[in-house]
């Protein structure tokens, strides 16, 4: 239960920080950002290297509210997002996928009464979850063994990148299904 509440106390802190006017609130969600990183012990070293992947986004993201708004707002847009990612590499750190997928298994309780089985939404979480660094491992992989063909990672060379990581992932789908139905899980 308490993994629930920091979950929806995690969903609605991040959802209003773009609800709050442009002032000293975003100063204040900024001090309970480094607040929650000196109370759960995460390192800051960690949480930055992490912030630096994601700043070229968030630059994109600052760039195009230049184009369609005031430079001011797309500055406060921008700092929003930082603490938001901020706060979402805090909460990931601290909190397992096994955790994460029990927290949703519990909040889609109610279900139950739709006749859901919410032991496959948390089963089908924990994959999802559980893949994200796979597939990332493997466009890594698909782009060196591209750089190693001569062949340069841009937009030309698209398809054959995404057909390559299409057949991987359709692989690994293969293994899993097959690894499920090996522990029971068939229908």
């Amino acid at each position: 239960m308490k993994k629930a509440i920091e979950f929806l106390l995690f969903i609605i802190y991040s959802t209003c920080i773009f609800f709050f006017p442009n002032n000293f609130y975003v100063l204040l969600f900024l001090g309970i950002n480094i607040f929650l990183m000196f109370i759960t012990k995460v390192r800051i070293k960690k949480v930055t290297s992490k912030m630096i992947k994601i700043f070229p986004f968030i630059l994109f993201t600052f760039i195009i509210n230049c184009l369609l708004d005031t430079f001011e707002n797309a500055a406060w847009i921008a700092v929003k997002l930082c603490i938001v990612c901020n706060l979402t590499i805090i909460y990931a750190i601290i909190t397992t996928i096994t955790q994460i997928s029990d927290t949703i298994k519990l909040l889609c309780t109610p279900l139950k009464i739709f006749k859901i089985n919410t032991d496959e939404i948390k089963l089908m979480v924990s994959i999802s979850l559980s893949m994200l660094p796979i597939l990332k491992k493997e466009l890594y992989e698909i782009r060196e063994a591209s750089i190693a063909k001569n062949m340069k990672f841009n937009i030309k060379n698209t398809k054959n990148i995404l057909f390559k990581f299409c057949i991987s992932i359709i692989r690994r789908v293969n293994y899993i299904e097959e690894s499920l139905i090996a522990k029971g899980y068939e229908e």
